[in-house]
Formats: C-alpha cells, sequence, structure tokens
C-alpha cells in the first residue's frame, strides 16, 4: 500500500528538476544496532513518514537526499540539484539548534520548499528559538513561495515571528495515501479482534495535561495486556533497550528493562501477563512498507503517536488518535480525524468504546478539501499537484 510504485491519490510534478531532499528521512539503510537504526530515522521512527511520503510523492528529473554538508560545497550545490526540499518536523521548538543548517543553506542558491513544519510550543508559551534555528526558519521563508505548517497553531506561532507566507497543508505522509486506502477506510468495521497501540510515555513531561495523559495511558495499557494487542514503538529507550537485551540473551539487562517499564505504566513488574506481554507483542520497525503492512492486519489502532496511527490508516484500518499536545490536536482539527484529548484521566473502557465507533467519513470529505489547497500551496511553490489518473481521484472528490 506504501509501495512507490502503487498508484497514490496525489504526485507532485516538478518537470526537469532535479531536487535535493534534507530533512525527515524516507528509509534506512542497514543497521547494526536498534540504537543505530534508530539514530538513522532522526531519533523517532515516525519521521519516515514524513520523508517518504515527499520523497515518493514527488514526480521529477532526479532526486536524491544531501550526501552530507561535507560531501558538497554549499556554494556548489546549485551544479547538483535545482531545489531542495524540506521535509519537515517539528523544527519550531525552543530546544531545537538548527544553526550548522542555517549556515550551509544561507550559502546555496537553492530556492527551497518546506512541507510538514510543526511547532512544539504550548499555547501562550513564547518562542525562544536558538538564533540559528530561527535564521534557518526565515531563510525558508525568503527562499520559498509558502511554507507548509501542520496546522493553524504552527502557523499563528510564525505569524508572530513575522513569518507571513504560511499555507496550513498537514502532514506530507498523507501523500502516500491511496484510492484502496480511503475504500477500506470508509468501509472498515473497527473491533478489538486485533488491536494495534502506540504510546509517548517518554514524552510526558511535554503534555498540555502530564498527569492526565500519564493516568489515560496506563489505564489503557494495563487493560490492554489481557488483549489480542501489539505495542508499536517509535523511540521509547527502555522498551527498545528490552528488546535488545532480549535479541542478545542479556537476562539481567532484560528484568531491568521490563522494572522501568512496568514503573512508567505504574505496573507490578512481576505480573506473568506483564511480562509476557512485553516479550511478545512489542514491535519496531524501521521500513515504512513493513510498517503498514503489519498494520493491515489490526483491526484498529490506538494511541498518543501521529504518525504510529499515520501507519495504520496508510493501511486502511482505522485509528482512534489520543491528543496529548498541540502538534497532534493542529493535525486531527485540520484532518478532521477521531481523536480524544487527555485534558482529564480518560477510562480504558471509554477509549475503547469510542474506538469500536470510529467514523472516517469526515476525514475522507476533508482529504478532498485540502487537496485543493495542497494545489495553491504548490503553485506558489513552483510545483504543481496532479491527480494520479480521473478514477482515482474520485473518492477524493466526493
Amino acid at each position: 500500500m506504501t509501495d512507490p510504485a502503487l498508484p497514490r491519490l496525489f504526485r507532485i510534478s516538478a518537470p526537469g528538476k532535479r531536487v535535493c531532499y534534507w530533512g525527515a528521512p524516507a528509509h534506512v539503510a542497514a543497521y547494526d544496532s536498534l540504537a543505530q537504526g534508530l539514530e538513522a530515522t532522526g531519533a523517532n521512527t515516525g519521521n519516515l513518514f514524513i520523508g517518504h511520503g515527499l520523497f515518493h510523492g514527488m514526480d521529477c528529473a532526479h532526486k536524491a537526499f544531501h550526501p552530507g554538508f561535507g560531501v558538497i560545497p554549499a556554494e556548489r550545490l546549485h551544479e547538483h540539484f535545482d531545489m531542495l526540499v524540506v521535509p519537515a518536523s517539528n523544527f519550531v521548538g525552543n530546544g531545537v539548534d538548527l544553526t550548522a543548517h542555517a549556515d550551509y543553506f544561507a550559502r546555496t542558491k537553492l530556492p527551497i520548499f518546506c512541507f510538514g513544519l510543526g511547532s512544539q510550543l504550548r499555547p501562550g508559551e513564547a518562542p525562544a528559538l536558538k538564533p540559528g534555528t530561527e535564521r534557518f526558519l526565515r531563510l525558508m521563508a525568503e527562499r520559498g513561495g509558502s511554507i507548509g505548517v501542520r496546522g493553524s497553531f504552527t502557523a499563528e506561532v510564525l505569524w508572530e515571528m513575522g513569518i507571513r507566507n504560511t499555507s496550513i497543508v498537514g502532514c506530507p505522509s498523507l501523500l502516500s495515501l491511496t484510492a484502496e486506502t480511503l475504500t477500506r477506510l470508509g468501509q472498515a468495521v473497527p473491533s478489538r479482534d486485533k488491536v494495534a497501540l502506540n504510546f509517548s510515555n517518554n514524552v510526558r513531561r511535554h503534555a498540555l495535561y502530564p498527569e492526565a495523559m500519564r493516568v489515560s495511558e496506563n489505564g489503557l495499557f494495563q487493560r490492554m495486556l489481557q488483549e489480542n494487542a501489539f505495542y508499536v514503538l517509535q523511540n521509547e529507550r527502555a522498551e527498545m533497550d528490552l528488546l535488545t537485551a532480549m535479541a542478545e540473551a542479556q537476562p539481567d539487562r532484560a528484568a531491568a528493562a521490563v522494572q522501568q517499564v512496568a514503573e512508567l505504566f505504574d505496573v507490578s513488574p512481576s505480573r506473568d501477563d506483564l511480562r509476557a506481554f512485553l516479550e511478545r507483542r512489542i514491535r519496531i520497525f524501521f521500513s515504512v512498507e513493513d510498517w503498514v503492512g503489519c498494520m493491515a492486519t489490526m483491526s484498529v489502532a490506538i494511541g498518543s503517536r501521529f504518525h504510529g496511527n499515520v501507519a495504520a490508516l496508510l493501511a486502511g484500518t482505522p485509528a482512534l488518535y489520543l491528543v496529548h499536545d498541540m502538534r497532534t490536536r493542529e493535525l486531527c482539527d485540520l484532518l478532521r480525524l477521531p481523536h480524544i484529548i487527555l485534558d482529564r484521566p480518560v477510562p480504558a473502557e471509554e477509549v475503547l468504546e469510542r474506538a469500536g465507533e470510529l467514523d472516517y467519513a469526515p476525514f475522507i470529505a476533508q482529504i478532498g478539501r485540502l487537496a485543493m489547497e495542497w494545489r495553491l500551496f504548490f503553485a506558489r511553490n513552483g510545483l504543481a499537484l496532479e491527480f494520479h489518473d480521473a478514477e482515482a481521484s474520485q473518492p477524493v472528490a466526493a
């Protein structure tokens, strides 16, 4: 379903252009350890959906990811490429440092096309960006017709910074949608037969309501230990350490990891069902194709990871988003995705009840409306949006 050879609903057209990508990766090369594989994704496997959608959704003469600042001098990048494409993640954050990137790309002569920019700030939090990060954001605004942001919150943050040429376009991961995907989503009947779970237990301190998030996630985790459920990781260190320890036959290290995970989810480490779940039901993927393929076997996905649930959507499997921060909320609001805001402790049974009633008709209709905004956005950047064919476009326009 995410095979680049399969027809997608949308294609970005850049005839004759040589396109250089820098930002979220599309693929991970061979790796020797989980830690090495995670590093190659930009420290979060969810980033792969951003890069994959934008890389495989572009038709052009030539495309490649930047080989490294030390490989091609900035002043000569235009000899190899005609434009820079940035599959962006949450660059607008007070802890993000893009100084080296601002310095390098400022010396190039290429136009810059950015899609997917998000903010890590909380409502009311004043931006205190590192100077290099702010310079890079302004450089993208100067070199591009419009910066593609994830939602209205990020657009407002940039507006207050004086950056006004933005387009609210969501996430480039949606470029991987197919007509088959939307048909399956429209017809799917979610159930608990086989549930994909994702959590954000390592970033709860960034939540809008940290305690409500903790109680809600822990309750769901505890409830699902006895169900046919699978826990899909993105960058959870304790859980990844457990996988490594089991692979390397290190029982003491594995026991320590189980203890740590148990503490995170407020469950006794001595429970047999916990150990069995962690040993048999955890998954992590470094390939979009493998991840989406796994999600195609699930009956529903539930969790607080945006791209963990996007993996399900791209497989045609309905997902319920547990919204804990503005990054996820602005995307769910824009895309009309089914979600629960964790502004209070939400009982697991309430989550499961909502997951059994998912309606993706609003999302499918919104994709049709979003397509027009994408067309305008791409045109502002000298690009074009094309439907794969008339038949493929019909489910979107409905």
